[in-house]
């Protein structure tokens, strides 16, 4: 049995979203970075938890859109800031589609054609979240 990870705060703690709008500063952010081909291209393929916002069309990462003031240069990958504690922030405004709901294949499938513009593919095991119903 695979043990489940527990969130536990931390240090990074401060520098997590507190409101939907500083999510949405930073999906738009994401999105900018990407086209204008910033060094998070090189990254597309290591994330897992895929943000999806209507509203802008546009899809975002759990561990860029759940910090605050993000940008390319400002993301450091693998310097203590971690999923879990975005994926724990995001989940006041998100919920996971299950992986085999029609919605989910839809919107991997459209993440996988927009990421395939930088010849990037979505990994086998990613989840999509959308906005909960309010």
């Amino acid at each position: 049995m695979v043990a489940r990870k527990v969130y536990e705060p931390s240090y990074y703690d401060s520098e997590l979203v507190t409101s939907y709008d500083q999510v949405v500063q930073n999906v738009q952010q994401f999105n900018a970075d990407l086209e204008n081909e910033t060094d998070i291209v090189t990254q597309l393929t290591q994330f897992t938890h895929w943000y999806y916002f209507p509203e802008l069309d546009m899809y975002g990462p759990s561990k860029f859109i759940g910090y605050q003031n993000m940008n390319t240069s400002r993301y450091a990958r693998g310097k203590g800031k971690t999923g879990v504690h975005t994926e724990e922030q995001l989940k006041q405004w998100f919920e996971k589609l299950p992986k085999e709901s029609e919605q989910a294949q839809n919107l991997l499938d459209d993440l996988s054609n927009r990421l395939s513009v930088y010849e990037k593919r979505v990994r086998s095991n990613a989840q999509i979240h959308i906005r909960k119903k309010l």
